[in-house]
């Protein structure tokens, strides 16, 4: 499977600004108005977007206050939202930490924890954190889960069900 990865920077240049580091501290680029969207085929697997990225000279990116939208068959499947998002370069995993939320708007389900890894390759979520899922009549709670991006398949590794 060939990956296209698009990179669509709205703020381009008057946006871009280069800051000064440290010298501890790689040099970075910080973006405002940052989009990344994964595609295959012409069809969007995700968009990853956020009013502030910092994107390091090996192609590393540290996101503030990112959003991520998965598709499935070509259809918005779910979106999350979290404090900061990592992605790795050169790597198909987006790492969200800090207030994690997914809702699948179609299975109205409701995932809260405080950290994941997203693997497009696999289209699969996991956590070893506390994790919280939410769905009409049923609150689950448990350590540790991996699911699907669409939130259709979830295996919860420690849980506990409570019943409403």
């Amino acid at each position: 499977m060939t990956f296209g990865w698009v990179l669509v920077f709205i703020a381009a240049a008057a946006g871009c600004s280069k800051e000064t580091a440290s010298p501890a501290q790689e040099p970075f680029q910080i973006m405002h108005d940052f989009t990344m969207t994964q595609t295959v085929e012409r069809r969007t697997l995700w968009k990853l977007s956020a009013p502030i990225a910092r994107i390091a000279l090996d192609g590393a990116s540290e996101l503030d206050n990112p959003v991520v939208e998965f598709y499935r068959e070509g259809s918005h499947a779910s979106t999350a939202n979290a404090d900061r998002a990592a992605v790795s370069p050169g790597s198909t995993q987006v790492r969200l930490q800090g207030d994690v939320v997914i809702k699948a708007h179609r299975e109205k389900v409701t995932l809260k924890t405080e950290k994941l890894d997203y693997r497009a390759d696999k289209d699969r979520i996991r956590t070893e954190e506390d994790v919280l899922i939410e769905r009409p009549g049923a609150t689950v709670r448990g350590k540790g889960m991996e699911a699907d991006s669409a939130l259709n398949d979830i295996t919860i590794f420690k849980q506990r069900t409570v019943i409403q």
